[in-house]
């Protein structure tokens, strides 16, 4: 994996919200420092002057350090970093002036308060946007959660009846998840999560959807798919987190594999049966040895697994 992929997850959209909370409460206060200064006729914060003064506020720090991370390396929070960037770059022009004497024009003064109350309304729906997105996602991988899925599943199964496009429903459970949380404790248990997910969200297609099902478990759904595709697909993810050891705090790169079940969307299968008949065939390539995939290809009885 690549130094990118494997920063994906590191910022969580917990933290994100927390860091933009704390940008409005910080930024209020510099704010009001600020026009003390100029009112006052003190003399301006040294940050104020220095060179890219937006760096030395925590959000600035925070967002410089973290800007390539994968949650913040969207174009909402770009676009809030350079009304951030903007803001502080117009406050040091005024705080350059007001310290060498010159008035401070009205015009000036308006477009560096309107870069102000920019910089604070969408921080404001920055914090309702990621709230509301929180709800949806598995706090340590950053994947959708079953509530998400259920829904997208829902959708794309209506989708199935209405065209008749193949979509097929996989489950993927890690092999021997206890023992490395028993072995090497369950902080390196998060770091082997952390890397099955970031290996499956890269190696999937672009129009798949992984989503963390529960413990070492996820539901991956592969639209436009049959089932001879989405062994291949499968295989292909698995293949990759085989040949990918994890590397823990310890200095140890662990090797992990994972199981996999496969099943397609039927119509005269509820979804609820079409995941498990994936179950189904995830614990068949657990029984014939781990580390595979099982796909289901029953007939009229349901009952048919593939290896």
């Amino acid at each position: 994996m690549t130094d990118h992929v494997r920063s994906f997850q590191t910022i969580s959209t917990q933290e994100i919200l927390d860091e933009l909370n704390a940008a409005i409460e910080d930024h209020m206060a510099w704010l009001s420092k600020w026009h003390r200064g100029l009112v006052c006729k003190g003399a301006p914060l040294a940050k104020d002057l220095a060179y890219d003064p937006h760096h030395l506020c925590r959000f600035g720090s925070w967002y410089v350090k973290n800007q390539h991370k994968g949650l913040v390396n969207q174009p909402v929070l770009r676009s809030l970093a350079r009304i951030h960037r903007d803001m502080h770059d117009r406050a040091q022009f005024l705080a350059e002036r007001a310290r060498d004497g010159h008035e401070i024009e009205l015009p000036d003064y308006d477009n560096f308060m309107q870069q102000t109350q920019a910089f604070i309304a969408q921080t404001r729906r920055l914090e309702k946007a990621f709230a509301r997105a929180s709800s949806d996602l598995d706090p340590l991988t950053g994947l959708h959660n079953r509530q998400a899925m259920m829904r997208d599943l829902e959708r794309e199964r209506e989708r199935f009846l209405r065209t008749g496009e193949p979509c097929c429903i996989g489950l993927g459970d890690l092999d021997h998840f206890k023992k490395v949380n028993d072995t090497y404790g369950h902080s390196a248990g998060d770091t082997v999560l952390l890397a099955a997910a970031e290996c499956y969200l890269t190696h999937v297609r672009p129009y798949d959807a992984v989503y963390r099902y529960g413990g070492e478990e996820f539901l991956f759904c592969l639209p436009d798919t049959d089932i001879t595709q989405g062994r291949k697909a499968l295989d292909r993810v698995r293949h990759e987190l085989e040949t990918n050891p994890v590397p823990l705090a310890s200095g140890e790169d662990l090797s992990v594999t994972a199981s996999f079940g496969l099943a397609p969307m039927r119509e005269d299968a509820t979804l609820s049966e079409t995941i498990e008949l994936a179950d189904q065939a995830l614990y068949e390539a657990k029984d014939s040895g781990r580390n595979r995939v099982v796909a289901w290809e029953g007939g009229g009885d349901l009952d048919t697994l593939i290896d």
